[in-house]
């Protein structure tokens, strides 16, 4: 048998043994739902809250600002079953005035890294195609439970609006208040100014 018959040999010698000896082996399988019907989100104000200037002499240690409520509407081609979720994009920012903080969003940082306060979100008046209905939020799209106007929306959190059964409702158009009430942590006296700098942002999650 001259070297390259040899080699073939053990060439299918071992592939035989691989094949005796084989690994268990885990089936990965993809799957998704397509949806025809297309929902866009919109905030009045273009989804800005302005507070203004605000003098540092004004502030006392923790100070509650004036609340300010945009429209938030959802528009979608059909009836179509939703939620909306948020996310805090300064997540860690956040500073409160006692032990929850789980509801909080944050404001941002200083240039010296000095936490500056933070917001609720609450929503109120939800229409769903014009009639008022109930509020429901999940944390993970399975389990739901009712919200009512004054229940802050916790960020990661997904909202909805109710069929009976503490269930998600398909809506075509969905209309609220989204009240945003902001808190400020008094900054070490600094000469520069400081911007608040709160962003979150609301997805539409298809159930």
């Amino acid at each position: 048998m001259n070297k390259k018959l040899s080699l073939m040999a053990a060439s299918l010698l071992l592939a035989g043994a691989s094949n005796a000896f084989a690994a268990p082996s885990a089936d990965l399988t993809v799957t998704g739902l397509i949806t025809p019907s297309a929902c866009t989100p919109e905030l009045s104000n273009g989804g800005v809250v302005d507070h203004g200037k605000i003098s540092i002499k004004d502030l006392a240690h923790y100070t509650k600002l004036e609340k300010v409520t945009l429209q938030l509407k959802v528009d979608c081609a059909a009836s179509t079953f939703f939620a909306l979720k948020s996310t805090d994009n300064r997540e860690g920012t956040d500073i409160s005035n006692g032990p929850d903080t789980l509801s909080l969003y944050g404001l941002g940082l200083s240039a010296d890294n000095q936490k500056l306060g933070n917001y609720e979100l609450t929503m109120e008046n939800v229409l769903a195609d014009g009639t008022e209905r109930l509020l429901i939020e999940s944390v993970n799209g399975n389990t739901w439970f009712h919200a009512s106007p004054d229940t802050v929306w916790q960020p990661g959190w997904m909202r909805s609006v109710s069929a009976p059964g503490y269930i998600p409702a398909a809506v075509q158009n969905l209309l609220t208040d989204l009240v945003v009430a902001t808190a400020i942590k008094k900054p070490i006296m600094t000469t520069d100014e400081i911007r608040l700098d709160g962003s979150a942002t609301l997805d539409v999650v298809y159930l």
